[in-house]
């Protein structure tokens, strides 16, 4: 089996959605997915807090042994950049946007429900009841 690099640099757009955990548990923050080139999908990058700061971790799976082990990864060092820099961006606008939802709640409090009006009881009572 033959393998043939290719060295052509070329832009590669990475999309990214986050999804925060309501109640962190962990050091899991959120989860979030991402498309590359829109063609290629990745599920379940968590997004992580240590003490070095937040990153984005790729989806991992259990060995025989008990280690974790990446199921998927970039392997160029722009690459995991990028992709660490959509999903943290993805995480904080997520954010932005409950944080203002939650504001918006705030500000219009408790609605008032509509009362619908009591039927008028002298036209029910003529519908219901024939004429003679």
């Amino acid at each position: 089996m033959s393998k043939k690099e290719n060295t052509v640099e070329r832009t590669i757009t990475v999309e990214a959605r986050a999804y925060p955990i309501t109640e962190p548990k962990g050091n899991t923050l959120a989860f979030a997915s991402v498309t590359i080139d829109g063609m290629f999908a990745v599920n379940g990058i968590r997004v992580m807090d240590s003490e070095k700061g937040r990153f984005a971790a790729m989806p991992s799976a259990k060995d025989k042994n008990g280690t974790y082990r990446d199921v998927c990864f970039p392997i160029t060092a722009d690459l995991r950049k990028q992709l660490n820099a959509a999903v943290l961006d993805a995480y904080d606008q997520a954010l932005t946007q409950e944080k203002a939802s939650v504001r918006d709640q705030i500000k219009e409090g408790p609605k008032a429900v509509k009362e619908k009006p009591a039927p008028d009881k002298e036209n029910s009572a003529k519908k219901s009841v024939p004429e003679l």
